[in-house]
């Protein structure tokens, strides 16, 4: 038994078929059929059933599958952390972010990559805190912003920033100044992100906490949607400042921090802990460490470390 042979009979099962597994490893068909036969001769059993549907493997080949899967998987890690003994980092790195945090973080992760690793490539999935710890736990993300972990043992959590939520409002409309009361919050015409949003979550909390109730009168999941429409003078919204920080400086937008009771979240990054860690995971996670750190500084006392 060889690895190469390994490598046909994964293949062979996860096509369920001789001839597109023969395609895949660029191989003749007779000589793939070959190589089995030679497998199921060293081991004494049959290995894979042949049928009008295709090919599934036996009791015998589900047992093999499994190891042959596990011993392939190491091979491949074994020459990316040899590859990564040399050379600048490369690879991809898949990055899960909620809204809100993609729309304060986003660009400048991705631009920052680029810029200091140019032969990562960091590609961004975009959703709620709830699927991107789903994700990382089956392993379809390397890494992932979270603004609510959850109690997912499987999954490692570390604080990055803690930021406050704010009123936002076009300018001149109804504009609290510096600070605004959550109750005064409740009683405008809000544009929130649906339910199950974190954001969103947070404000009912906090209003079912203070027997309030909330005038939501549109329900946008997109950040970039609620700010030009709060710009439209059809609402207010409630997002982190850094979101809005532009539109605020160009007198777009106001922002009152919400007050009694201050609102406040974490940002954190989240990984799997049985991932395995190379050379262009730890430099996307040095990006993200000074993204962070140059976001913090430049926010004004707006964000700050947990």
């Amino acid at each position: 038994m060889d690895v190469r042979q390994l490598r046909y009979f994964s293949e062979i099962v996860a096509a369920k078929s001789f001839t597109r597994a023969a395609d895949r490893v660029r191989v003749a068909q007779p000589a793939l059929g070959l190589q089995i036969r030679k497998l199921e001769d060293e081991l004494g059993v049959s290995l894979l059933h042949r049928h009008s549907r295709g090919v599934e493997p036996t009791e015998a080949g589900v047992v093999l599958l499994g190891h042959a899967n596990a011993i392939l998987k190491q091979i491949e890690q074994a020459q990316r952390e040899v590859t990564d003994l040399s050379g600048p980092p490369r690879g991809d790195i898949v990055l899960g972010i909620t809204p809100t945090a993609s729309a304060l973080l986003a660009t400048r992760l991705v631009r920052t990559c680029r810029d200091l690793y140019p032969g990562i490539s960091l590609n961004i999935f975009e959703g709620l805190s709830e699927e991107i710890m789903h994700r990382l736990d089956d392993n379809s993300l390397d890494m992932g912003f979270t603004y609510n972990p959850g109690a997912a043992t499987a999954i490692v959590t570390e604080p990055l920033l803690s930021e406050d939520l704010y009123l936002v409002g076009a300018a001149g409309a109804d504009d609290p100044g510096e600070k605004v009361s959550f109750s005064n919050v409740c009683k405008r015409t809000l544009i929130l992100p649906s339910r199950g949003f974190g954001l969103r979550d947070w404000v009912e909390d906090t209003a079912r906490d203070r027997e309030l109730t909330l005038n939501v009168e549109f329900e946008i999941d997109s950040v970039a949607t609620q700010r030009e429409l709060v710009e439209g003078g059809l609402g207010f919204t409630v997002l982190p400042f850094a979101v809005v920080r532009q539109s605020v400086d160009s007198g777009r937008l106001f922002a009152a921090q919400i007050v009694r009771p201050r609102i406040s979240r974490t940002l954190n990054f989240a990984y799997a802990a049985a991932h395995n860690e190379n050379k262009a995971s730890r430099a996307v996670r040095e990006v993200i460490d000074r993204v962070i750190e140059e976001s913090i500084a430049e926010s004004g006392g707006r964000l700050s470390k947990p």
